[in-house]
């Protein structure tokens, strides 16, 4: 990476609550996500945008996840959506226009499925968001089936792909790690996105400022991680974060609760749920 256009922007500092702050100060997180099977992804990312702060989280699922998700938490709302047979989402963005519209920062992907119902979904919200979008999980893998979907994007936009999933979207090997920094820096510069390159230090470029991120621990590497960060970086955004911003504080204080939870727990692996309790921590250091 020593050739790499690499430089470290100062950490972003999470602005106070305001005394006479109260839950529409700090925005609206609309997490989309879920299938037959998958409930718990959603559900772990809507923990972690309570947790970080988000003033209001609502999880738009499948009809039939409904109950589920919802009883992994009673502060979160719910919101069913139209379905396949299969238990994934089949819905378009009119189906829940006015809960977009009040959305201050909208994630999705965790327990997606991949399905072209999906894909169109998607590119909707690409053009039709009113606030930052986050695309994390099956959100990156159905967007590696829309044709330059970079051209479809009306909303600042935050991708959050592991090295596979990178390969998908950029075309170079996930074991080629130097490359994949190269291309992620490249194509945010170009196409003015924010790249989170997940991976052994996390990069986080909008391709004008980069950083390597430092913290977390192997005992992280569990499933389910991926998805409490994007409730983190989602959480940021609806306090007042730039998503460039969002995604660096995100990143770091995910690395943190980790690293927190591990000495707590002296354990060699951290559950996701392991995270959500110690992100507090991780927002402190």
């Amino acid at each position: 990476m020593e050739d790499l256009p690499l430089n470290h922007p100062q950490l972003p500092a999470l602005p106070p609550r305001a005394v006479d702050g109260h839950k529409g100060t700090y925005g609206t997180a609309l997490l989309i996500g879920g299938s037959r099977g998958m409930a718990g992804s959603i559900a772990l990312s809507g923990m972690a945008a309570a947790r970080t702060g988000a003033g209001l989280v609502r999880l738009a699922v499948p009809d039939r996840c409904l109950e589920t998700v919802a009883s992994y938490s009673p502060c979160l709302m719910t919101i069913p959506l139209h379905e396949d047979l299969l238990g994934r989402i089949a819905t378009r963005v009119d189906a829940f226009h006015s809960v977009v519209d009040k959305a201050t920062c909208i994630a999705i992907g965790p327990g997606l499925g991949v399905t072209r119902e999906l894909q169109v979904l998607l590119q909707e919200l690409l053009q039709r968001a009113p606030c930052p979008l986050i695309v994390d999980a099956d959100g990156l893998n159905n967007l590696a089936h829309i044709e330059n979907w970079h051209q479809y994007c009306q909303c600042p936009v935050v991708v959050t792909p592991h090295p596979g999933e990178w390969s998908r979207l950029s075309g170079v090997p996930a074991n080629r790690r130097d490359e994949q920094i190269a291309a992620a820096i490249s194509f945010a510069k170009q196409h003015h996105v924010v790249v989170v390159l997940k991976g052994h230090h996390t990069v986080i470029t909008d391709g004008r400022s980069t950083t390597i991120n430092t913290t977390g621990t192997p005992a992280m590497a569990t499933g389910g991680s991926g998805d409490v960060l994007t409730g983190v970086i989602a959480a940021l955004i609806c306090q007042g974060l730039e998503p460039r911003d969002a995604a660096h504080l995100g990143v770091y204080a995910h690395g943190k609760a980790a690293e927190h939870a591990q000495h707590k727990l002296q354990s060699h692996v951290v559950l996701p749920t392991d995270l959500i309790e110690h992100l507090a921590r991780g927002l402190e250091s």
